[in-house]
């Protein structure tokens, strides 16, 4: 079987478990209703024709949403015994980790897909800037990239889902908090530490700068958390 149709059929089968899961969908509710009261808050504090809160805050929401989200796979396979079996598949080990990794990735740009609204309702009674809004909505792609590589690769570290999602969300944080450097490390090393952390290098997409540093950062960030799931999981095929 060819890569690309491994990572096709694996994709499929994780969007059909997503489909008939509860918890899928209780997520994608959560995060639905957090972002029309991100909306609503945003739009009636500041009196902008702005999505910038909004968006601001559903990174925060990814932190959260996407360990969770991604809890499952590896996990859930480990415990029901069934990760041993996909793993003598005459399907590529790469093929596993990315057909998973775009299954999630799928689910989280739906959820983003459903804050399209938003954008439509400030056109209907603003003049909003779409080229920052594109950018701050291109951000957050890459933020649901990077959290859900993250999030498998702690999937990968357990057989407990519950323990996963929190262990995705301890792995997630330093990124997060990263930018508050200046209380922890000597001042001439702020600048160069703050380049590891997520809100440095998304805060320039939310301003409507499209740099290639910024874009970098999340294809590494993403890759590094895919080789590491990879890594672990071949670590246990030879145990």
């Amino acid at each position: 079987m060819s890569a690309a149709r491994s990572v096709w059929t694996l994709w499929k089968k994780e969007m059909r478990s997503y489909a008939v899961s509860p918890l899928a969908y209780v997520f994608l509710g959560a995060f639905l209703f957090l972002s029309g009261l991100f909306f609503y808050l945003g739009v009636s504090l500041t009196g902008e024709a702005s999505l910038r809160v909004l968006l601001a805050n559903l990174a925060v929401t990814q932190l959260f949403v996407l360990p969770m989200l991604t809890m499952r796979h590896f996990a859930e396979e480990r415990r029901q015994g069934t990760l041993e079996l996909l793993m003598t598949a005459p399907v590529s080990l790469s093929s596993i980790v990315v057909g998973k990794w775009l299954a999630s990735l799928s689910l989280c740009l739906l959820m983003l897909a459903g804050t399209f609204v938003f954008p439509v309702i400030l056109a209907y009674y603003g003049d909003p800037d779409w080229g920052v809004m594109a950018t701050s909505y291109l951000g957050l792609v890459g933020v649901s990239c990077g959290f859900s590589a993250a999030g498998l690769f702690a999937s990968s570290l357990t057989d407990d889902q519950v323990a996963a999602g929190l262990l995705g969300i301890v792995i997630l944080l330093p990124f997060w908090l990263v930018h508050q450097a200046d209380a922890l490390v000597p001042e001439a090393w702020v600048p160069s530490v703050q380049q590891f952390g997520v809100l440095q290098h998304l805060g320039s997409f939310q301003r409507g700068v499209l740099d290639s540093a910024d874009v970098l950062y999340f294809v590494a960030f993403t890759f590094i958390f895919l080789f590491l799931t990879f890594r672990s999981l071949e670590s246990r095929r030879w145990r």
